[in-house]
């Protein structure tokens, strides 16, 4: 199964990138969701509309958590890794 994904995840690497200006992303995935059948539920799962506002304002105060008066100097960009990492590693099991 993991082969299967990698292999999924590679065949969809090599499609040619979608024009932005004339194609939707919605209608794209489910145009070619048989074609990509891991990745569509992942971009079902992450690409539609928060229901509510809940997440944006768990981010805004993780931001705040990382910019205190110790970390005034981090670059916005290191504070949206920090961000990204913070959400991201525990789905992968990852402890730190």
């Amino acid at each position: 199964q993991s082969d299967d994904a990698v292999e999924e995840l590679e065949r969809y690497m090599r499609e040619a990138v979608a024009d932005r200006k004339r194609s939707c992303p919605l209608e794209w995935w489910r145009n070619n969701s048989s074609r990509f059948k891991s990745l569509a539920t992942l971009a079902q799962k992450h690409l539609c509309c928060p229901p509510s506002s809940v997440p944006s304002e768990r981010v805004f105060s993780t931001v705040g958590n990382i910019y205190d008066d110790k970390r005034r100097s981090l670059k916005g960009e290191n504070a949206e890794k920090l961000c990204f990492l913070h959400y991201n590693l525990p789905l992968l099991d990852w402890t730190y």
